[in-house]
């Protein structure tokens, strides 16, 4: 798996659909080739889900994430 710093972002950061959805744009923009990237937290698994769900979408077994407390930490194979 890709390095949790890759994306430069901060273990602790919680992030909205909107700002994960960018993440996901930004990157795919870059053509880069498809691998684990670490997505920031989010506030619930529908949010998480969301951003998974977003262009290019996370297909079955690209996602990660679980619950730690109020966080949804996640990760996606894009």
């Amino acid at each position: 798996m890709a390095n949790q710093g890759d994306n430069k972002i901060a273990a602790d950061r919680v992030f909205s659909v909107e700002e994960g959805i960018q993440l996901k744009k930004e990157v795919t923009l870059r053509n880069e080739a498809k691998r684990w990237r670490w997505m920031g937290n989010y506030g619930s698994p529908e949010d998480a889900a969301a951003v998974a769900n977003a262009a290019p979408p996370s297909l079955a077994g690209e996602v990660m994430f679980t619950i730690n407390g109020g966080l949804v930490p996640a990760w996606m194979f894009y």
